[in-house]
Parts: C-alpha cells; sequence; structure tokens
C-alpha cells in the first residue's frame, strides 16, 4: 500500500479540485482509497497572522490552499508545503493530520510574485524556495521551528527573453531543485536556461553563481537528477528532451544530447512531468500534446526512446515513478491513472488502475515512516 497526497487546480484557477486529497493505493489490486473524507481544511490553532487569517477574521471564509499545483515535503515528512497558484502569489504550510487521513492548514504567505508553480524544501529543513512562474522570480522563506512559513528573506528576480513571443516575452521560472545541501537550480522557460545558486540556509539568501543555456526556443520545464552527475530536462516548448552534465562546484550544466519527446506528430509533444526510476537507468516523460508517455534509456551521454503509450487520460500534468508503477495526474480528464514500468527493459503498460479526482496536478508520495516531531528544525523567523 501506498498513500499520497494529490496537488490539484481549484475553481479559482478554472480547476475543478476542491483541496489536497489523500488517497491510498494498493500496487497488487490497483484499488484506490479515498482517504481525506472529512473537510480538513481548517487552521491549526496558533496559526500564524497572513493576510488570509484578517479576511477570516473579518468574516471572509478561510478556503484553505487555493489552486496548489505543487506539493514538497519537509524533510520530518509530517510537513508538506503548497504552492498557491493564483495572481497574488501564496504558499501554504500544511501537518499531516494523525493517521495520515487529511491535512490541517497552518497557514500561509506570499511569495512576492504571481503564480508560483513549484516548490523545494532545503535538506536541512530551514528554508523554503518557490518558483514565481509569471513573475519570472524566486522566493525565498525560513521555516519556522513548528513547521510554519516565516519570513520572506529574498526574492531574486530573474532577466531574459526567447523567441517563442507567447511564452518566452520575459522569464518564468518554473522549477526550484536541490542538488546538493545548498545547490539550488531554477528552471527557467521563458529565458531558456537553468540559473545556479549558492543558498545560505542561515540568512535565507541565494547567492548567483551563474547560468546555462538550453537550446533556443527549449522552453525547459522540470528536470530530474541521473547518477553521474548528470540531468534529463524536460523542454516544454520545442517537444523534446535533453541531457545535461552538471559541474557540481559552479552548478554550470552543459548539453550532451537533445531526443524528440514523442513519435506522435499530429500535435506537439508539449511535455510536461519527468521522472526517473531508482537505479537511473531510465527517464519517463509525460506528454501533454498526444496525452502519451514516454520512456528513455540513459547512457553516459546519450538517451535512446524505449517506449510510448497512451498515458490513460487528457493532458497528462505530471508524473511520478515508484518502483516499477508510473502515476500520470491528468488534469483534463479529472484522473490518476497508473502505468507499469518495466525496470528491466523500460518498457510501459497500463495496468487499468484509475482514481477519479477533480483537475489533479501532481501525485506526491507520503514518506513511508513520518516522524512527528514538535518542532521541526528552522531557523530564525
Amino acid at each position: 500500500m501506498t498513500d499520497f497526497v494529490i496537488g490539484c487546480y481549484t475553481f479559482g484557477a478554472g480547476g475543478r479540485g476542491r483541496r489536497i486529497e489523500v488517497a491510498r493505493h494498493d500496487p497488487a489490486s490497483g484499488r484506490w482509497e479515498l482517504l481525506s473524507d472529512q473537510d480538513l481544511t481548517e487552521p491549526i490553532a496558533g496559526a500564524a497572522t497572513t493576510d488570509r487569517d484578517t479576511q477570516r477574521a473579518t468574516g471572509q471564509a478561510e478556503r484553505g490552499p487555493e489552486s496548489p499545483s505543487y506539493l514538497a515535503w519537509h524533510p520530518d515528512g509530517v510537513h508538506l508545503y503548497a504552492a498557491g497558484e493564483e495572481s497574488d502569489g501564496q504558499v501554504w504550510a500544511l501537518r499531516l493530520a494523525p493517521g495520515g487521513r487529511g491535512l490541517g492548514v497552518l497557514g500561509s504567505a506570499t511569495t512576492g510574485g504571481a503564480h508560483p508553480c513549484h516548490l523545494a524544501v532545503d535538506p536541512s529543513g530551514r528554508v523554503l524556495i518557490t518558483a514565481n512562474y509569471t513573475s519570472g522570480s524566486v522566493a525565498v522563506h525560513r521555516l519556522r521551528p513548528d513547521g510554519r512559513i516565516g519570513d520572506l528573506t529574498h526574492l531574486v528576480q530573474h532577466e531574459g527573453s526567447g523567441p517563442h513571443a507567447e511564452r518566452q516575452a520575459g522569464p518564468h521560472a518554473h522549477m526550484v531543485y536541490f542538488a546538493d545541501q545548498t545547490l539550488v537550480l531554477v528552471v527557467d522557460l521563458g529565458a531558456d536556461l537553468i540559473a545556479a545558486y549558492r543558498l545560505d540556509p542561515v540568512a535565507g539568501r541565494l547567492a548567483a553563481l551563474g547560468s546555462s543555456g538550453l537550446p533556443t526556443g527549449f522552453g525547459p520545464r522540470h528536470l530530474v537528477a541521473l547518477p553521474g552527475d548528470r540531468l534529463a530536462v524536460a523542454g516544454e516548448l520545442t517537444g523534446e528532451i535533453a541531457l545535461l552534465a552538471l559541474a557540481r562546484d559552479t552548478g554550470a550544466a552543459s548539453v550532451l544530447d537533445v531526443r524528440p519527446a514523442s513519435d506522435v506528430t499530429e500535435s506537439p509533444a508539449a511535455p510536461s512531468g519527468i521522472g526517473r526510476t531508482a537505479d537511473g537507468r531510465f527517464v519517463v516523460m509525460a506528454n501533454r500534446g498526444p496525452d502519451t508517455v514516454t520512456s528513455f534509456a540513459v547512457s553516459e551521454d546519450r538517451l535512446s526512446r524505449v517506449d510510448e503509450v497512451p498515458g490513460g487520460g487528457d493532458h497528462p500534468r505530471d508524473l511520478t515513478v515508484l518502483d516499477d508503477r508510473v502515476y500520470v495526474a491528468n488534469q483534463e480528464s479529472d484522473s490518476i491513472t497508473v502505468l507499469r514500468l518495466d525496470p528491466e527493459t523500460g518498457e510501459l503498460g497500463a495496468t487499468g488502475s484509475r482514481f477519479d479526482t477533480p483537475s489533479p496536478t501532481q501525485v506526491l508520495p507520503i514518506p513511508a515512516s513520518p516522524t512527528t516531531p514538535t518542532a521541526p528544525a528552522g531557523g530564525r523567523s
């Protein structure tokens, strides 16, 4: 059995989701069970004061996270953070309920930008970093010892553009990734680059190391790290996947190989989520144009396409690879489908397992043995 939290788009962002759902999947039988069977979006007592607390005090309802499109766990496996992908960018702190059957809201904080779409907690659990997509900026917050979100300590503005008139008129930070304890990589779709920073977790500030360019118009969206200091990057705008070599001392990344994301030519591939097998031999990527999932074999300096199959739904926004299963969040068909992944060959196949949930955007496993400390490792607030 594996438990998951499921991000979504709510009505405020054109979606149909209610909240972050909690669900359980049995890989053997394919059965799903909804665990968040009661409304657990009320704030937890003692939550930090935020604009939404003020709204609640003046009679406006506290609705919990609005369009929590991407989620990230604290290292303690109990505290969860959500990017509220709206024009008034917010990040939310939540806590896993006892028994793991829901989430309680701790509070929220502004990201200083618009439409935050991805976030990550540093390995020490002291800092939260968020990518503001529309603003093309990166926000840094301290995390308090109780898991709540503290001060906005740094806001870094990206610069640059690309040849795609509609999507690359300016920078669009799309993903944050910790390559090690303090090396932060930020994928920018609008500027065709991956920016590298060194985090000072005590001060909550980022020092720029430089940036690495991707092919013109590539539109990098998400990346996944591979053994041997390599990265696989989804190119949303060109419909490609790239293999990069990463220099950890400088954060510089150089392109080794670029391949088409899909063999279907009737529509643009529009890659979205990307994942990998535990051993790093295979990379798996979702394609929102043809609604497929593609697998690639990884060698030292190149990628080779292994398989491409229907994802089982419409507009697969993200996917998660876990053991020999691929969980696909199909945003427009309101479903999560499960594919089988052969760990020896990389071939994909349908399992028939499906979970209906509105406007899913991410399927994130709940840590197998979450701890319940009274105060996770935190920084100053």
